[in-house]
């Protein structure tokens, strides 16, 4: 534990001297809110000197700020928590680029730090951390936020109580520690901010992070209409304007976008005894979730580890705290909290919990058209881990622990698709999206007897009798147009999954078949009309 404490300490101090050296500049950090693509806040603590101005530009220039060609007075200043916040909007960015900045004042120039704005295509992968809950252990936070400059991801979004009591040294501290989020580089991951209970008011969130939502609820989009992220204020009434602001965005700009996320702190149903439960939040948000489909909610507050399967509010049959289990429609929800804060037991699961747990943590997502994947990371034990390849920021790093219960350590949410028509006349519609769940009439498709020789040799799949789905494994070695085809012991096919243009790498399928009778399938997987994998599938 000692050693542990020494290296975070070193690691701590080796970054401040590095600010300090150069600029009396501290408490880096980059804010998004709004469009990402296009926009970003840069915020520091200016400590002493006069006449700050921020240097950036597309190139490296280092530490000569006078070939910078890019140059940005504060748009605001702060004094708040005994910093001198200094608040940069950068506004009209390139998507997808690395700007390198720096701040020069009248006693120097700073440290070269860099991020880079969100890609503004869905045809670019996002890499996302997210939790909250940090407020306290600050061993376990600083692990964390070394685990965020490990793994470079996009951006981190953070779900509130970053500190104990609002105070000002806290923050400071919190600050200081969250230069260990910044990698050795010099790569500042930008963060996404919600507000917790042990934030007092808005106003901390505003006079910190240059939050523009006076309300503290927004959305932020990445990849272009790949995902609209919703931050919304468990804090301040969830009805009303909240409730307003919410169903209005989703109705006006939800249906754009592939995925429709989102974080805030309260969890409506706590896996922790300890914490109530928040029904004005149900009431008032989760039928929102389902009317709209909201795919994922990133919770925090009950300091427990939790996922759920796909649930949708529901007091019916079968239900258990007012929802049901729906894997077509429903919304998963993961978190709740652990980024440093007092761990609780995790002793309040319900029928629809996929798993829980009590230990420090995050969740680390990763976002395509396709799907999303979720795994939660222990953070503990952070310099154990070694840097991600820059070059595969989706390839976990050598030491990463990725967390493992009975039902599997990554979490698919797969892309719906539009209905496919069935056969007509001996001919296949025209189709459209990734998968149907449509019954196919088997009397009206081709027979496939080359394709399903020697079916009892291939490898078995079990479909999962809760979600319904047969998971495909396959490797593409050229970007290949693929069919995945489910066939009967009729040799008739009765499912069919297409996906256009998928790139060279390993995939893993959830192709639906809750819709097939219990019974013995085969499964072939083609990649541009080759036969890439087969596979015995069992639906019991």
């Amino acid at each position: 534990m000692l050693r542990k404490q020494s290296v975070i300490l070193q690691t701590l101090l080796l970054n401040l001297l590095a600010i300090a050296a150069f600029g009396r500049v501290d408490k880096i950090r980059v804010v998004w809110q709004g469009n990402a693509s296009t926009s970003a806040t840069i915020a520091w603590n200016q400590v002493s000197g006069s006449e700050p101005v921020l240097l950036f530009d597309v190139n490296d220039h280092g530490k000569s700020a006078d070939d910078y060609t890019l140059s940005k007075q504060p748009d605001r200043t702060q004094l708040a928590e005994e910093m001198n916040n200094h608040f940069v909007r950068l506004e009209n960015l390139h998507p997808n680029t690395t700007y390198f900045f720096l701040i020069k004042d009248s006693e120097g120039t700073s440290q070269r730090f860099f991020f880079t704005s969100a890609p503004n295509s869905p045809d670019r992968r996002l890499s996302i951390i997210a939790g909250g809950d940090s407020r306290n252990h600050r061993d376990a936070r600083q692990d964390a936020n070394i685990l965020v400059a490990k793994l470079r991801p996009h951006c981190v979004m953070f779900g509130g109580d970053f500190t104990e009591n609002d105070y000002p040294n806290e923050w400071k501290e919190w600050f200081d520690d969250w230069q260990l989020s910044i990698a050795e580089d010099g790569r500042v991951t930008p963060i996404i901010v919600t507000r917790g209970n042990h934030e007092y008011s808005n106003k901390t969130l505003i006079d910190l992070f240059d939050m523009q939502a006076i309300g503290g609820y927004y959305a932020t989009t990445l990849g272009g209409d790949l995902v609209r992220i919703y931050t919304l204020n468990t804090l301040i009434p969830v009805g009303g304007d909240q409730r307003d602001w919410l169903e209005n965005d989703l109705r006006a700009y939800g249906s754009k976008y592939h995925w429709r996320i989102g974080q805030y702190h309260h969890p409506m149903r706590p896996h922790t005894a300890r914490k109530s439960e928040k029904n004005d939040q149900v009431t008032n948000w989760a039928p929102l979730f389902l009317k709209y489909n909201v795919q994922m909610m990133v919770e925090c507050d009950a300091h427990v580890v939790k996922s759920t399967y796909p649930i949708r509010a529901d007091n019916g049959p079968g239900s258990d705290e007012g929802f049901v289990r729906d894997n077509e429609n429903g919304t998963v929800y993961i978190g709740e909290g652990c980024w440093g804060a007092p761990l609780r037991s995790n002793d309040d699961d319900k029928s629809w919990t996929r798993a829980s747990g009590s230990f420090n943590q995050f969740n680390w997502i990763f976002i395509d058209k396709e799907k999303i994947e979720i795994r939660t990371i222990q953070t503990d034990g952070a310099g154990r881990v070694a840097n991600i390849d820059p070059k595969n920021i989706f390839k976990a790093p050598i030491g990463l622990r990725i967390w493992s219960p009975p039902t599997g350590d990554v979490i698919t949410i797969a892309a719906k698709a539009p209905a496919i028509p069935a056969y007509d006349d001996g001919m296949m519609a025209a189709r459209g999206g990734e998968q149907s769940a449509t019954k196919y009439h088997p009397s009206e498709v081709p027979a496939v007897e080359d394709e399903a020789a020697n079916w009892d040799s291939c490898p078995l799949v079990v479909i999962d009798p809760g979600t319904g789905e047969a998971q495909i494994k396959y490797n593409l070695e050229e970007t290949s147009n693929v069919v995945i085809r489910i066939i009967n012991p009729k040799l008739q096919e009765v499912t069919r999954l297409e996906l256009n243009n998928q790139t060279p790498r390993e995939y893993l399928k959830a192709v639906k078949m809750n819709h097939l009778p219990p019974g013995r399938y085969l499964a072939i997987v083609k990649g541009d009309k080759k036969v890439l994998r087969r596979f015995r599938v069992v639906k019991k």
